[in-house]
């Protein structure tokens, strides 16, 4: 069964994200690290909001060496709900696939590269996100069916409101993807790029 993610999210400052490193570890459950590098599909020139009612969130990413091209649908923002698809494919593919989605003509894309802490806390997993050389966020996300959308969205939102975390609104969160993805050498046209170059930069995320 295809089941609907509910996710929120918002900036952590450093300190933000210490505390909650120690406090997960102490009060929540420790669940994994993830060193991911994801290849994001974004038709758009400039600015996110000219995609923001595109429903199709498509990816190829590597996380601790393992590869998969997922695929969120639905409208996103700094609170969504989406149905999420993820098929595993061999690492040594990662390229290979790359290149079949270019085939079907999807060609621009923005690059990421983050680690990822999770835990769970009060029936919530948390990820505290550190990204190099840029910042912190955190995502807070519960798994349900469509008709259990208005309960996780409450359960989210009191739960972070108990932790002393703001969730970031519609328009700040285009406002910082924006400024994510306008980091130089991260919006690129695979069309125009050797990919191969793409994997010696961030050869480190291709290794389990």
């Amino acid at each position: 069964m295809i089941k609907t993610e509910v996710e929120h999210r918002g900036l952590l400052t450093r300190d933000q994200f210490d505390q909650l490193t120690r406090f997960f570890g102490q009060r929540g459950q420790v669940l994994d690290r993830k060193k991911r590098f994801s290849i994001i599909y974004l038709n758009a020139n400039s600015s996110v909001r000219e995609v923001k009612d595109d429903p199709i969130d498509l990816r190829v990413r590597i996380t601790n060496g393992q590869a998969e091209l997922a695929m969120k649908h639905g409208r996103w923002g700094g609170k969504d709900a989406r149905r999420e698809f993820s098929f595993k494919i061999e690492s040594d593919k990662f390229s290979e696939m790359v290149e079949f989605l270019k085939a079907l003509g999807y060609h621009k894309v923005v690059l990421m590269a983050n680690t990822k802490y999770d835990y769970r806390y009060k029936g919530i997993e948390f990820s505290l996100v550190e990204v190099p050389e840029w910042g912190y966020y955190y995502e807070a996300e519960i798994l349900t069916r469509e008709s259990g959308q208005a309960q996780a969205d409450k359960q989210l939102e009191d739960v972070i409101s108990e932790l002393g975390l703001t969730i970031i609104d519609q328009d700040n969160y285009y406002s910082l993807l924006d400024e994510l993805n306008s980091r130089e050498g991260y919006r690129l046209d695979l069309e125009q790029t050797d990919f191969n170059q793409i994997q010696q930069r961030f050869s480190d995320y291709f290794h389990s």
